[in-house]
């Protein structure tokens, strides 16, 4: 048994069987920026790629099944975390909270979206006890390869002097202010301020299918993962996991993308073949996450965490075999370009052209959303258009594959 950290008398506790879970934190929402007023109407995307405006009244009044992306606000910019702890479980979830401690097998944890509670230690996959973009790319590989790994005990990430290091043990206690973890036959304190991340042995993936989840993003990047239950005036309600049954709050939320269970980023995936080639024969490597530039994918100043960054002329194929029915995400020249650049998007599929469009700097990202169904083979072509290669920087920006 893990030793845990004690609460205070006026500390509320609840258990993962509450449902739903209650918002009991006006501190925590003030500091929640960019909330959307209740009433605000959403931008809905159905099933059949039909979009439309909804107002608050007739929220209930949509069938869940049908709904592929339920807006409310824009998503804000994957870089924006500063401050506190972000927990990651094995199921998908990614919570920010300011509040983090360890009361015997449970988390406690305070996000917009959740409210105060207590996620069971078995549910969380990886705690980031500091911002990522503060630790090195190559310990954050280190960190995030762990933790899809099947540990033995738990690795906790510290720095030592200007380098970090690993150590396998056990966790103990965990707080706001310091990590108690047991390694090498003895207990040491760690202030966090040493502390980069945590990961954790004990993790269990849900055993509900990944498929069946939609995710709920809300204002501050956290991000919940469940099955989608109902949509309110005032709420929207998952089957969480690792919580039970949870009404989030809308004026939390930003997006609900009921696909999310279904969708892999095309930038996980490894592309079959590759051929790239300037106006001059110049080569500009693609990039994964990022503009062809190395910077985060821009267009129209909307920052993107997901996507392919490319230059024309470049073709990238990938096998699908026949595993996903649709490809979506957003087009357009990056904004590092500024208003230079015109190119061709071009997908096809088994050699068969599927989608074209010519876009310049000037012109405003397009949304793409094509049938792949039956594809064994996807290009993903970015060709020359006029004004040979200036300045064309192309982002397949969100780019993902639903099966």
């Amino acid at each position: 048994m893990r030793a845990g950290v004690e609460f205070n008398a006026e500390t509320p506790r609840f258990s993962a069987s509450s449902a739903p879970l209650r918002l009991i934190s006006a501190v925590f929402l003030a500091l929640a920026v960019s909330l959307v007023p209740p009433s605000h109407a959403a931008t809905v995307r159905l099933r059949d790629g039909v979009e439309r405006t909804v107002e608050p009244a007739a929220f209930a009044t949509l069938a869940v099944a049908s709904i592929e992306e339920f807006r409310l606000a824009e998503l804000p910019p994957p870089d924006r975390w500063r401050l506190g702890f972000l927990v990651q479980t094995a199921a998908g979830d990614s919570l920010r909270t300011e509040r983090l401690r360890l009361r015997d097998d449970r988390l406690l944890v305070e996000t917009p979206l959740t409210g105060l509670a207590e996620l069971p230690l078995s549910a969380a996959s990886l705690v980031w006890l500091k911002p990522p973009a503060t630790i090195p790319e190559t310990t954050r590989r280190e960190i995030q390869q762990a933790a899809v790994s099947r540990l033995r005990q738990d690795a906790l990430f510290v720095r030592k002097a200007s380098e970090w290091v690993r150590l396998d043990g056990v966790l103990q206690s965990l707080d706001e202010k310091r990590v108690t973890f047991r390694w090498q036959d003895g207990e040491r304190e760690i202030p966090l301020a040493l502390a980069g991340a945590l990961v954790l042995a004990a993790s269990q993936p849900p055993a509900t299918p990944r498929e069946k989840f939609a995710a709920v993003c809300g204002a501050d990047s956290s991000r919940l993962v469940g099955e989608l239950r109902a949509l309110s005036p005032d709420s929207v309600t998952l089957a969480v996991p690792s919580l039970g049954e949870v009404a989030v709050p809308l004026d939390t939320v930003a997006v609900v993308d009921a696909l999310w269970g279904r969708g892999v980023f095309v930038s996980e995936l490894d592309p079959a073949t590759v051929a790239e080639a300037g106006w001059f024969g110049t080569r500009f490597p693609w990039r994964r996450d990022a503009s062809v530039s190395g910077r985060p994918l821009t267009l129209r100043g909307r920052v993107f965490e997901r996507g392919l960054g490319v230059h024309s002329r470049s073709s990238l194929t990938y096998a699908l075999d026949k595993k996903f029915s649709l490809l979506t995400g957003v087009i357009g020249l990056d904004d590092d370009g500024g208003a230079a650049g015109r190119v061709q998007f071009v997908v096809r599929g088994d050699g068969r052209e599927m989608f074209r469009a010519t876009l310049s700097g000037a012109d405003e990202p397009k949304p793409l959303r094509v049938a792949v169904a039956g594809v064994e083979r996807l290009e993903l072509l970015v060709d020359f258009a006029r004004d040979e290669d200036t300045g064309d920087r192309a982002d397949w920006a969100s780019l993902r594959l639903i099966r």
